[in-house]
């Protein structure tokens, strides 16, 4: 009969992986006849056995989560804290800063791609001034962009 060996990820091994063969019915135990009317169960110390060198009872398990891998939530909350939600909130507070800070006069470019002059504001819209001449209102969150001057945008060398 061969022994067919078994590899498990390393996350998810419990103890040492050996080929071992276990049989269902437990051997008796030296000095008991065996065939008795009492059968001795094999007993784990608190120093383990060679079928269990850590040992651990094996009838009781581990946690069921999984206590080695406990650590990877606050890991994974922690790494999608800093990929996903903090940037959101960079992003969502420039775009605060970008629409407090039109004024009139000022060329901008709304989200449809409309470059347009404001003529007017209002604590939620803005109202534009297209190429040929017609005024038209946006709430202030359609605005994409400020046009600034070159000049004033670069810094002096």
């Amino acid at each position: 009969m061969s022994q067919t060996t078994i590899y498990v990820p390393f996350a998810f091994a419990r103890s040492t992986q050996d080929p071992q063969s276990r049989s269902d019915n437990p051997t008796p135990a030296p000095g008991s006849t065996g065939t008795s009317g009492s059968t001795q169960m094999p007993t784990t110390g608190a120093t383990g056995t060679a079928a269990d060198p850590n040992g651990q009872n094996q009838t009781t398990g581990g946690s069921p989560c999984g206590g080695d891998m406990m650590w990877l939530m606050p890991m994974f909350l922690v790494l999608m804290y800093f990929m996903m939600i903090r940037p959101e909130q960079k992003r969502k507070k420039a775009q605060q800063a970008l629409l407090s800070s039109i004024k009139v006069g000022d060329t901008v470019v709304m989200l449809s791609g409309m470059h347009s002059e404001v003529t007017s504001l209002d604590d939620k819209t803005v109202t534009v001034r297209t190429e040929d001449g017609s005024l038209i209102k946006f709430d202030r969150s359609a605005v994409a962009r400020i046009v600034r001057d070159d000049a004033e945008v670069a810094p002096a060398k």
